[in-house]
This record gives structure tokens, sequence and C-alpha cells, in this order.
């Protein structure tokens, strides 16, 4: 399935701007961004490198990417999202480098997908088989603090928050990510080891996080992620 041809730019980061130095290049007011792409194919990491090396960007590939991000530096990561560990990992690095921009590369192009990634941090989403056109557009859109949507997602991300009345209170993104693991079969305990935390503090976590969502438990809680698209 493939995301839909209309397609609509917003900023749903700050609307400071930041500039890219590309390599070998030097100007007044740019700053370096240290780019990386992580993704389990070494030949799909190859094609992003090229693709964003032909526009002049120099693109890395760390084997570890949490000992790759450097606060103190501009840091663009391209991240597949396929399974359970990519979204967490999507999570920790935004509760843990808030600054750092994540384009995620999604296999399944649905708007909940879309919406699940950008309400748990990424700052724009590309299908897995773009063009690289399309992926280089959405990236350059990345770093001007600006993020290219299907229509469709931007109307999903605006239903989610008006579509039940009485109740606006969003849940984070790494909130959402454990609604992702809970209705996944994850128990709190997993969970919690996932997170970081205690057993007993995840308990607490998840009370406050039902309590603002106006729900009983965890069952009442997934079923309403369901209804308003965060799953």
């Amino acid at each position: 399935m493939h995301a839909p041809q209309q397609r609509l730019t917003y900023l749903p980061r700050s609307m400071g701007m930041h500039s890219l130095l590309l390599a070998g290049t030097e100007a007044p007011g740019l700053m370096f961004v240290r780019v990386a792409v992580f993704d389990p194919l070494p030949v799909f990491r190859r094609g992003i490198m090229a693709t964003l090396g032909e526009a002049g960007f120099q693109v890395e590939a760390p084997e570890d990417l949490r000992a790759w991000i450097d606060d103190e530096q501009r840091t663009v990561v391209l991240l597949t999202l396929q399974y359970a560990d990519d979204w967490a990992l999507l999570a920790e690095v935004h509760r843990r480098h808030g600054e750092a921009m994540v384009l995620a590369i999604v296999t399944d192009t649905n708007a909940s997908t879309y919406v699940r990634a950008l309400s748990s941090g990424a700052v724009g989403v590309v299908p897995r088989d773009a063009s690289p056109s399309a992926v280089a557009e959405a990236f350059q859109a990345a770093i001007r603090d600006q993020s290219i949507v299907p229509i469709e997602v931007l109307r999903a991300l605006t239903n989610s928050e008006s579509s039940r009345p009485g109740n606006d209170n969003i849940p984070a993104g790494r909130e959402i990510e454990w609604l992702h693991q809970l209705a996944d079969g994850l128990t709190v305990g997993q969970l919690a080891a996932l997170a970081g935390y205690s057993e007993r503090m995840m308990f607490r976590l998840l009370r406050d996080l039902y309590d603002r969502l106006k729900v009983k438990n965890r069952t009442d809680a997934l079923m309403l992620a369901r209804e308003r698209g965060w799953l």
C-alpha cells in the first residue's frame, strides 16, 4: 500500500530554522549536521547513503545508534521502523535526545502508522519504497524543521485531537509506545524493563495515564487508543 499522493507541508516543531553545512563547504551562519541511517539491510543503507550523498550530504551508518548520537551537535537519523525494538528505540531517542531529528522509514504506510511515528517523536515519515527524490525531499524538509505528510495523515492527526469530546489529554509519544507494547502482549514487568523503570513505578505511570485518559484499566485504554487512531 502506498501513501496518498496528495501532500502538504506543515510545521510540527518550533518555528526556528536550522541550516546544513554541506561536506566541503564553508559559509557564515551555517552549522554542521551529523546524519545517520539505521536499517538492518546493508543494501538499503547504501541506497540511502548514495541518495543523500548525491545531494551533497555526508551520511554514516553506525552500528550503535545510541552511542553515535551527540547532544552537542545537530543530528538527523533516518530510522527504519519494522519491529517492536525499532519503535522502542525511536521512543528512547526522543526521550533522551529530544533535539535529535528522526525521519522514520516505514513499510506499513497506513495513516495510523504515520500518526504513531509522529506521536512517538519522529519529525517526518517516509515509505520504505519511496523514490530517491522523495527521500531527499523529506530529509531536506526535516532539516528546515518542516514535515511533508499525506493529507490523510494530517486529518488523522487532527481527528485524534478532537474526536472525543471532554477528553483532551493526548498521551506523550512514549506513552503511546507503551500502549502499543501492551497491545502487542507485553506484561507490565516487561514494559518496565524496556522503559528503564521498576515494575512498581511502571504501574504508577500507567495508572496516571489511565486517569488522564479517563479510563478504568488497560483494556479500556487500548480500546480508546484504537478509537483515536493511536494504535
